[in-house]
């Protein structure tokens, strides 16, 4: 439930540490389309509207896109009146409202609205009427809407398709996609983006022509209604290359299309699917898709349905020169269905890339081969740049997707350095695990937080921040939460140091590895308070310790806090994993090392018993009988009273034994008040005089009686002496 209800965790690869080298994280189904789309021939001239529907308050419904476009676009008096048409009861109404306008719309605006009320209506005929007329307009009186009329005769015409067998149909719609993409190739304001929509309705048309007739006038309302068909393989590639360049320049229903069109294939027995695997861009399609699935392969240790089906398929895949070029991911498809032969086999054919190098890595795992798995490593992360390409190209979409590409290897290489930090680590090379760690960014945080937090020793931790770890230049928001901490990695690890010092004593060294102003001043207030403590006396050590306590317990998971269990400073204590985060089997020296840095206590918010002991030792240093020493003693019982009940009675027991009584005791550890040490200090005072007045009356008589004693002893010496002399 823990995870069901908590954030988007980050990954920790060193948790269940086989099952994570072991594992290939599956491709994006998007970014694997690229390679099959093809650049648009156009270039638009303006922005894209936007894609979010309009709420009518009114009327209490979303508005289409067109209609929210047309909100933005239209003046006010233009707006009010197209609302006025489109909200007819019918299309007749809406041709008599039309009637009294006069000219206080354009011809093509009023002709759209009435044509597309008439679409609403499922008046065809009519709606084909008025969209015509605008398109048969000169173009400087087409008012922006002769694209949306195309469009909309092409839609008329698919659904018209469906009840038809006349072929022409589709082939007008065709022609009307046509001459909606070449008016915008001319430079035609296309916001609403239908040029790239056009492409999608054109892979669509390919695949129904010459299909039979399947289905009723009550199956064929909308243009969306699917047909059962037959793939042909000679328009395939251009039904792919359609919809994967519809998918690429932003319009996710080419993707949808596409993951569809990988799911028929999929269903398709194999004699029926061998020869569409003659075509070039079906094999990538397929790739892609399994590439994006690969999750779905196996279930506890057994190929599931879908795996078998792939497996299966790759027995008839062509074994000619795609295949090859492709090898690296038929490789790591071979992989994750558990065919490590075949991998192998396809690897040695493949161009060395960073994928072969990875994949070389995890089968040199399989065998128990670590020291070629480091080696495969090291040379897949050579074949990733470590830092992004420069975009040398001006052009929008091919810089998009150049920085699409570059995510994708920048995410690859990420990874492939975490399992390398992950390899060092099991190997018992702890500088060389948190060095690739964090190489592998942000995204292995929690990686990086266990080795320097848990698995190093604090001086090997200190050396290798103050080598390679340098402070990041950063301002600080005056509002951040954990979720969006955005702090560069370098400063995480800097800081999580100084909790580590100041958590073992090192305050005077602590305080310069907080990055942020502010919990540098807190360390070093914290640190300053514990020598203040140790070196003054009475009131004022017990001031110091009161101070340094309350530091402790209120910003305790910013100084002293540990990043992990079992604190998790990482999600400022909101979230405990400590259940959830099954630790791996350590080998001994690594088992070692992480019971020698663990909390003391050991015990969720660990920092709160800390201040419960500073607050403790304060109270040793104030008079018993005063206020103070019982509101020292109620504070630290409360800070600990709901999770250590043995030691919050141990501190009430020593208040009850030595304090005495306070009116507000009853409840003791629930409402106490703050320690008042003017209060003390007067009390000390009066403690001292009352033990010198105690004293003194205790010693009074007895130095009398003996003063008389030595004077009488005196009296009678001289009188000895008298009679002597």
């Amino acid at each position: 439930m823990l995870l069901a209800c908590g954030p988007d965790f980050p990954l920790q690869l060193t948790q269940d540490r086989q099952s994570n080298l072991s594992y290939l994280p599956q491709a994006s189904f998007s970014q694997q389309l690229t390679t099959l789309a093809k650049p648009l021939p156009w270039q638009y001239q303006d922005a894209p509207a936007a894609q979010e529907y309009l709420w009518d308050e009114a009327h209490g419904r979303y508005l289409s896109q067109t209609r929210a476009f047309e909100s933005s676009e239209l003046s006010e008096a233009h707006l009010a009146l197209v609302n006025t048409l489109r909200d007819a009861t019918g299309p007749i109404e809406a041709e008599q409202m039309a009637a009294k306008l006069d000219q206080d719309l354009p011809q093509a605006l009023t002709w759209y609205t009435l044509g597309a009320v008439a679409f609403e209506a499922k008046d065809y005929e009519r709606a084909t009427n008025y969209f015509t007329k605008i398109i048969k307009l000169p173009e400087s009186e087409r008012a922006s809407r002769s694209l949306w009329a195309l469009y909309s005769l092409s839609r008329i015409e698919l659904i018209l398709s469906k009840t038809s067998a006349d072929p022409e149909h589709l082939n007008r719609a065709n022609a009307y996609l046509t001459q909606l993409q070449a008016e915008v190739i001319q430079g035609s304001a296309d916001p609403l983006r239908l040029s790239l929509a056009s492409l999608g309705e054109q892979a669509y048309i390919l695949l129904h022509q010459g299909q039979p007739l399947a289905q009723t006038t009550e199956q064929s309302d909308t243009a969306d209604a699917k047909l059962p068909i037959t793939l042909n393989p000679a328009v395939l590639d251009k039904v792919i290359e359609l919809y994967a360049t519809q998918s690429v320049q932003g319009d996710s229903s080419g993707y949808d299309s596409l993951l569809m069109l990988s799911r028929t294939l999929m269903g398709k027995d194999i004699a029926e699917l061998k020869p569409l695997l003659q075509q070039a861009s079906v094999q990538q399609l397929l790739i892609a898709y399994w590439q994006s699935s690969t999750n779905e392969f196996a279930y506890d240790g057994q190929l599931s349905e879908m795996g078998l089906k792939v497996a299966e398929i790759l027995k008839i895949f062509p074994a000619d020169g795609l295949q090859l070029s492709h090898g690296d991911k038929l490789a790591a498809i071979y992989y994750q269905l558990g065919d490590y032969a075949s991998a192998e086999r396809l690897l040695a054919l493949a161009k060395p890339s960073g994928l072969t190098w990875w994949l070389t890595a995890k089968l040199m795992l399989q065998k128990g081969d670590s020291v070629g798995a480091a080696n495969a490593y090291a040379e897949a992360a050579r074949h990733f740049p470590e830092q992004p390409k420069v975009l040398a190209t001006v052009d929008v979409k091919e810089t998009q997707q150049q920085a699409i590409d570059a995510d994708k290897d920048i995410a690859t290489y990420c990874r492939i350095r975490a399992e390398q930090g992950v390899l060092s680590l099991e190997r018992g090379e702890y500088l060389d695990a948190l060095n690739h760690l964090l190489e592998s960014g942000d995204e292995y945080w929690q990686d990086i937080a266990y080795v320097a937090e848990r698995v190093l020793t604090t001086a090997e931790l200190k050396l290798f921040v103050d080598e390679h770890v340098p402070l990041i230049t950063f301002e600080y928001p005056k509002d951040s939460d954990w979720y969006d901490n955005i702090e560069p990695t370098n400063n995480r690890l800097r800081y999580l140091l100084g909790r580590r010092l100041l958590r073992e004593g090192a305050i005077k060294e602590a305080p310069a590895y907080f990055p942020n102003p502010n919990l540098y001043a807190s360390a070093l207030d914290y640190g300053n308070q514990l020598t203040l403590a140790k070196n003054e006396k009475g009131i004022d050590s017990a001031k110091a310790y009161w101070a340094a306590a309350g530091l402790a317990r209120h910003q305790g998971m910013e100084i002293l806090g540990f990043e992990l269990a079992p604190d998790y400073a990482i999600y400022q204590g909101v979230f405990d994993l400590s259940d959830w985060n099954e630790p791996s089997k350590l080998s001994e020296k690594e088992q070692s090392r992480v019971n020698a840095s663990q909390a003391i206590p050991d015990k969720r918010f660990h920092y709160r018993y800390t201040a419960a002991e500073l607050a403790n030792k304060a109270a040793d240093f104030v008079p018993q009988n005063g206020q103070a020493y019982a509101a020292l003693l109620c504070q630290a019982t409360g800070w600990v009273l709901y999770r250590d009940q043995e030691l919050a009675l141990r501190y009430y027991k020593k208040y009850v034994t030595n304090g005495a009584f306070v009116p507000w005791a009853e409840n003791f550890g629930l409402q106490c008040e703050a320690p008042d040490f003017d209060s003390a200090a007067k009390r000390a005072r009066a403690n001292d005089m009352a033990q010198w007045n105690a004293l003194y009356h205790k010693l009074k008589k007895p130095i009398v009686f003996g003063l008389l004693a030595i004077a009488g002893l005196m009296g009678v010496w001289w009188i000895r002496r008298r009679k002597t002399q």
